[in-house]
């Protein structure tokens, strides 16, 4: 099957924004942990008020940016329970 240019074209502008966003996420994840040092137990770190704070934040960006609010806050969530699953593992929370 051939792929059609302009299917290539839109990939190519995915690849560049995921060379964007990647950076960024490493970024995200390394303040998260550095955040989680102040952190001494379970339910500090899954702190659902901040996480509540940073899902209804994410919406909001994306309402602003003309997105599907549901779908970033879905990505958002996800990312949040990773973060918090890793902080538990290092800090031998986890049960």
């Amino acid at each position: 099957m051939n792929t059609p240019t302009e299917l290539i074209t839109i990939r190519q502008q995915i690849d560049h924004i995921d060379d964007q966003m990647v950076p960024l996420l490493v970024q995200r994840i390394g303040l998260a942990l550095q955040a989680s040092q102040f952190k001494r137990t379970e339910e500090e770190v899954r702190g659902c008020d901040r996480v509540q704070q940073v899902l209804d934040k994410a919406a909001a960006r994306a309402v602003r940016a003309g997105g599907h609010a549901d779908t970033v806050v879905a990505v958002y969530r996800h990312l949040v329970h990773e973060l918090t699953e890793l902080q538990l593992r290092l800090k031998g929370l986890q049960a």
